[in-house]
């Protein structure tokens, strides 16, 4: 069974503003400086943070669903402002799924507004359909990314 789960906010940033940090190659390191009730660690296995970069994701035990997985960056696309998280071990494909991964899609609704897309894409196996209540698109991740963002502008506009 083949489903998605999305969910969409709206924030009065530009679209280049808040893609520059979906798609920056120091992600990895700057969610679990943000996200710390979340995630216990992110470990670079391969790549640089670009298109095709390995990551080993352990959340933190509080959390509920699967804990540890392997996800790949599966596409990048700075024209589209889009960004593909693929599991590739572990996780959801240990409870029943043949394919999970999150896609992120930033669009522009104007030169100081966009909306952030967080998407939940999956396939579950027959018999395993009990698990796909643990599937949720937030908001959680596209806060604070939204939150940074305005804290790094209030930033420059107090040195300048």
């Amino acid at each position: 069974m083949r489903a998605q789960v999305w969910s969409e906010l709206e924030v009065d940033l530009p679209a280049d503003d808040i893609w520059a940090v979906y798609s920056s190659p120091d992600l990895p390191r700057l969610i679990v400086e943000l996200m710390p009730a979340r995630f216990q660690r992110i470990d670079v296995l391969e790549g640089d943070g670009t298109q095709g970069t390995i990551l080993h994701i352990t959340l933190q035990p509080a959390n509920s669903g699967p804990l540890v997985w392997n996800e790949q960056f599966t596409t990048i696309d700075h024209v589209n402002r889009i960004k593909v998280v693929r599991q590739i071990e572990g996780g959801f494909l240990d409870i029943g799924f043949s394919l999970y991964e999150n896609i992120f899609t930033i669009t522009e609704r104007g030169p100081h507004a966009c909306t952030i897309r967080a998407t939940a894409n999956f396939d579950v196996n027959e018999g395993s359909e009990s698990s796909t209540n643990l599937i949720t698109a937030n908001w959680r991740m596209a806060r604070v990314i939204v939150e940074y963002v305005l804290q790094n502008k209030a930033n420059k506009t107090a040195t300048a």
